[in-house]
């Protein structure tokens, strides 16, 4: 990729888990060996048996990363957001991709050579330490997810969804926003769009959850974790 001139701002790097424990300084000086680059919603940003030679940071903006069957349906594996980074795989293993990564919205992302990546783990053991974190996190996300499509109903999956993407909403998680449309969560819960939105109007009838557009209130967050973990739907109980 060639450098597009857009300077990175250090500032936006602190909210990705990439760079969390790194000196500011440190920060700064990977940001000076990338650039920032603008991509638009519905664009394509990485396709399967593209090479990379570096790794991505969503500084701004939604992105989905999936996989396509042979008939060309969309298995969606996630939703990018900011802070996000994708592309470590690829740039270290030095492997076609396997996946498709395209915009949702308007995004702005942040790109480093893998020499810049590199020399700075070999400067900063820290760098290491977190990069090491960070695809440990992304391989327990995956197991999971691969759990929760193989093992878990509908309604299970939908509930699973909801408190995982609460943690994403500040306390007290009363509600959240999805953060892509309904059926691209749906493809990442391996279900069908009306499956997945007949799942939230149950939750809703039964008093779990309140739902406005794409912006979901908990009313009952204990009782959406017993669902979660396998209890029969009923009435959600008056304590939350």
């Amino acid at each position: 990729m060639h450098p597009t001139g857009i300077a990175i701002d250090p500032d936006r790097l602190h909210e990705a888990d990439l760079f969390v424990g790194l000196e500011p300084s440190g920060v700064a000086e990977i940001a000076s060996g990338g650039w920032a680059l603008d991509v638009a919603r519905g664009d394509r940003v990485l396709s399967r048996g593209d090479h990379l030679e570096g790794l991505y940071v969503v500084l701004e903006g939604r992105l989905k990363l999936y996989m396509l069957s042979c008939h060309g349906d969309e298995r969606i594996l996630r939703v990018l957001r900011d802070g996000d980074s994708f592309g470590e795989a690829i740039m270290f293993n030095q492997v076609p991709s396997p996946v498709f990564v395209d915009a949702l919205s308007s995004v702005r992302l942040g790109f480093f050579p893998r020499d810049v990546i590199h020399d700075a783990l070999v400067s900063r053991p820290e760098f290491l330490s977190t990069m090491l974190a960070s695809m440990s996190a992304l391989m327990s996300n995956l197991i999971q997810d691969l759990e929760t499509a193989c093992l878990q109903n509908a309604l299970q999956r939908t509930a699973s969804y909801l408190l995982r993407e609460a943690k994403h909403s500040p306390p007290p998680y009363v509600g959240l926003t999805l953060p892509a449309p309904k059926a691209v969560i749906a493809s990442m819960l391996n279900m069908s769009a009306e499956t997945f939105s007949r799942e939230l109007h149950r939750l809703q009838a039964h008093g779990y959850i309140e739902i406005d557009r794409r912006v979901i209130y908990f009313r009952q967050r204990k009782g959406l974790q017993a669902l979660a973990d396998g209890a029969a739907l009923q009435p959600a109980p008056d304590d939350g």
